[in-house]
């Protein structure tokens, strides 16, 4: 584990480096000044709004310079998508680089790029931060999304300089018309709650991208059906939930057999196994939506040729 996480830090700050070095104005959104020598699955970062809509090239790029695979996009709002990179031996060794442009939540914008690449803090190994006063909004504005307890938000709030929580108050007056009585859990409480109101509403199809967004999820899904066999299918089936059920995809099953229900669940990005599926079936099935584990092969050998085939299936989609 340990070299494991060695391997994505110097990935990851490697990354970022990759970006200055192509101009690309990126900033981690929170923490990153001890170079991700910490246990890591994701990395919340800003690009700007020119950039996100070809992230997926540069990452690639970056990717086919490393010698790691772009496996998996999950595009979660319009402005934001979850790119899970792995190491080429080792797809358990993955993170995922979780981009946003604006910051926002069910078509309510929390925080414009443009206003968070303001006044970057540069980081020790040469990558860049939020100033301490945008990340105090960020920070805040994702507690009232995530409905985070307001004790915990409490204690972290209470790391920022004085400074910084007045800009915050400001900008909850201001922009939200909040006003935040006090950063006690109490009053924080009250702020979250009503802040997290303004983004419960569903976004309309007809806003910019939506539309865009909910065909290409159905028409190229992120989920995969894997048919294993039955021999030692709870052992494989053991491993690939290992593998990728937390990071690669939002959601894992083990079927003992097939359902006509799995074709939905692999726009909801799923990771189906299942020991087999009538041919019938398999013609319907999305392209790049099916993978077939070679008999013979040990857990360890089928992990890597569905990196392989997730790797492939996700540069086909981009080009």
């Amino acid at each position: 584990m340990a070299d494991s996480q060695t391997r994505i830090a110097a990935f990851v700050r490697g990354f970022f480096l990759f970006l200055e070095s192509k101009k690309i104005r990126s900033a981690v959104l929170f923490g990153g000044a001890n170079g991700f020598e910490q246990e890591l699955s994701d990395v919340d970062f800003v690009v700007d709004p020119q950039t996100f809509p070809q992230l997926a090239h540069h990452i690639h790029e970056y990717c086919d310079k490393t010698g790691w695979r772009l496996c998996q996009i999950l595009r979660h709002e319009t402005t934001a998508a979850y790119f899970v990179c792995s190491a080429p031996d080792d797809p358990s060794c993955a993170v995922a680089l979780d981009a946003c442009s604006d910051y926002q939540r069910n078509s309510t914008v929390f925080l414009k790029a443009a206003e968070m690449l303001e006044n970057l803090e540069e980081l020790p190994w040469g990558g860049h931060g939020l100033s301490l006063a945008n990340e105090l909004r960020y920070r805040f504005a994702k507690a009232a999304a995530k409905n985070k307890d307001a004790a915990d938000a409490a204690n972290e709030f209470a790391s920022y300089p004085e400074n910084a929580h007045r800009d915050c108050e400001a900008w909850l007056a201001a922009r939200w018309d909040i006003v935040l009585a006090s950063w006690n859990a109490a009053d924080l409480d009250n702020s979250l709650r009503e802040l997290r109101q303004r983004s419960r509403r569903r976004p309309s199809v007809c806003q910019a991208g939506s539309l865009a967004r909910i065909l290409s999820r159905a028409l190229h899904p992120s989920g995969m059906i894997v048919i294993s066999g039955t021999k030692d299918f709870d052992a494989i089936a053991a491993q690939f939930e290992n593998t990728f059920g937390d990071l690669y995809f939002r959601r894992f099953r083990k079927a003992d057999c097939w359902s006509p229900t799995f074709l939905k669940d692999l726009i909801a990005s799923t990771l189906t196994i299942v020991p087999g599926i009538p041919g019938f079936w398999r013609i319907l099935l999305p392209t790049g939506c099916i993978h077939r584990l070679r008999l013979g092969d040990d857990s360890e050998t089928s992990c890597k040729e569905l990196a392989v085939h997730l790797h492939h299936r996700c540069r086909s989609r981009e080009n």
